[in-house]
């Protein structure tokens, strides 16, 4: 069996509960279906991300010595696809759909792991042992369908009919999850099972304070509402991600449509509706970080957001007071910023929108630019929070109001001393971070002519927004090495260190690029994220390491 078929068995061996669910439950839970193209290519990504890129031969040995005992009779140049099936309270069961070389060699394995086989006189065979279920063999298409339940292997004509779409895109892996239009509501109540389940399971931990946990679950029960809108009123979501070594990349794809009239459906028909603050500002999408949004908030998410924020301060607070490295003045200092910041990014909500923009570029000498915005209706309180710095942090100065004008106001954060070695590297010797305020906005810079790049863009935002509104929700274009040496520079030894070091000997300046589009067209809501060689190397690092540690 494929790697991921048994993966999937394991998770069916372990979590299937056996439960009748009612044929409305059944009609209204999601078809969730995922595919792999084949096991051959499983396996030349593997070897490509793990030798090739990697060049860890024991990584990849050890891989190569596993694989083929999950893969006696399977037919490893067809497709492999898996269906999540869901019934009552979401108790999962796996459907298995495996094309077939040799049927008697596939048997053979099963027993190998322990799984019997046994054909029925009339109907599919009867599997127990380690899984009790069945298993329908396709003669003519050489495809078996596995699953606990009878009529779950007995009702697939064709195996690949459901996952065309995902076949001829050639994905490497992907899923598609579908709903009806009926059984939304059905759908939210049996997620509440599966909330008060996940919920039971967060569990308060030893040197955990009360906010600490509340937060947590606050964090949570928030994912949560966006999982479950989701799960409930998607009409159709499909991944794909596709590794490909000719081109030194990989791909990552999601299109989502909601059920036309659900809450999904009119937050999706708010996107691309106005145009982003900064749209006359320039972000060229080439540089070592650019990015956009300009994400509409619905109520749910407006509220979230408030109620997150509310118990974010105390925990901020408390974690301040136990700061055994802090004085009292300093503890003071920080609680007092902390609750500053959240103020105004409480403030931003009520423009109804997550609006901003960075953009960091070289400029002639080899140093960078850095500039970027966000909406805030409160970004006078920036100016008390810039002033109490120095209390907060040793050797950390500060000029205020070295920009005073009616409605801009700048304040200038010097680099301390060990920060230094990094700051200067990307942005010259003896620069600084600006960081201003508008009625409208908050502003940060770095750079050669920090202080005009603001102005500049600020004059920007005051022309007319363009005709035509961008469809692009987000876009983001982030060079990791040079922001990896950077915080490399900063930390040391701190944190994790040994990731930091992987990721280093992974990349160079040609291959560390990471860059992602969401965007809607007409009621779809489109990515598209592209990772580079260097990054998908760290990826092949974290296999070979995993191969060598574990198997």
């Amino acid at each position: 069996m494929s790697r991921i078929a048994h993966f999937a068995l394991i998770l069916l061996v372990a979590f299937s509960l056996p439960r009748t669910a009612t044929a409305e439950e059944n009609k209204a839970a999601p078809n969730i279906s995922l595919v792999q193209i084949n096991a051959d290519g499983m396996i030349a990504d593997l070897k490509y991300l793990v030798l090739d890129l990697a060049g860890d031969k024991k990584g990849w040995s050890n891989l190569e010595e596993l694989i083929p005992t999950f893969l006696e009779g399977i037919d490893k140049t067809r497709p492999i696809r898996i269906d999540i099936l869901l019934g009552e309270n979401q108790q999962q069961r796996y459907r298995l759909i495996l094309p077939i070389s040799d049927l008697g060699e596939f048997r053979d394995n099963l027993e190998v792991f322990e799984i019997s086989s046994k054909k029925q006189r009339k109907g599919p065979y009867k599997l127990g042992n380690l899984f009790e279920g069945f298993m329908e063999y396709l003669q003519k298409l050489k495809y078996v369908i596995i699953s606990e339940k009878i009529e779950e292997v007995e009702n697939i004509d064709d195996p690949l009919k459901r996952v065309q779409e995902l076949i001829q895109a050639k994905y490497d892996f992907s899923a598609l999850i579908t709903n009806q239009k009926e059984g939304v509501d059905l759908r939210k109540k049996s997620m509440a099972k599966t909330r008060e389940q996940l919920q039971a399971a967060i569990k308060k931990k030893r040197d955990e304070t009360e906010n600490a946990y509340e937060l947590r679950k606050l964090a949570f029960t928030h994912q949560m509402d966006e999982a479950e809108r989701l799960f409930a009123e998607a009409q159709k979501l499909v991944i794909g991600w596709t590794t490909d070594a000719a081109a030194n990349e990989g791909r990552l794809v999601f299109s989502l449509k909601a059920i036309e009239g659900t809450s999904l459906d009119e937050s999706i028909k708010q996107f691309a509706t106005k145009p982003s603050y900064f749209a006359n500002v320039d972000v060229k999408q080439d540089g070592i970080l650019n990015g956009r949004i300009n994400h509409p908030l619905d109520e749910m998410r407006k509220a979230n957001f408030t109620a997150f924020y509310n118990l974010l301060l105390p925990s901020l607070k408390e974690r301040i007071d136990n700061n055994k490295d802090l004085t009292d003045k300093q503890k003071e200092a920080g609680k007092k910023i902390s609750e500053l910041i959240i103020q105004m990014l409480d403030a931003g909500k009520e423009t109804s929108m997550i609006d901003g923009f960075i953009d960091a570029n070289a400029t002639e000498g080899g140093k960078y630019t850095l500039l970027g915005g966000i909406r805030s209706a409160d970004g006078a309180k920036l100016k008390e929070a810039v002033e109490l710095l120095p209390q907060l942090m040793k050797g950390q100065t500060v000029e205020l109001d070295v920009v005073n004008e009616e409605n801009l106001k700048i304040h200038k954060i010097n680099i301390r001393d060990d920060y230094q070695a990094g700051f200067y590297e990307l942005f010259g010797e003896g620069e600084a971070l600006y960081v201003g305020s508008t009625p409208e906005a908050l502003w940060m810079a770095a750079g050669p002519d920090a202080i005009q790049h603001i102005k500049d863009a600020i004059q920007k935002v005051k022309e007319p927004a363009p005709e035509k509104i961008s469809p692009n929700v987000i876009e983001l274009n982030v060079k990791t090495l040079p922001w990896l040496k950077l915080v490399n520079k900063i930390r040391g030894e701190k944190g994790k260190a040994d990731i930091r070091e992987m990721l280093l000997e992974s990349l160079t300046d040609k291959d560390d690029t990471f860059t992602f589009v969401m965007k809607r067209e007409d009621d779809v809501i489109d990515g598209k994220a592209k990772l580079d060689k260097g990054i998908l190397k760290f990826i092949g690092n974290v296999i070979a390491k995993f191969s060598k540690e574990t198997l």
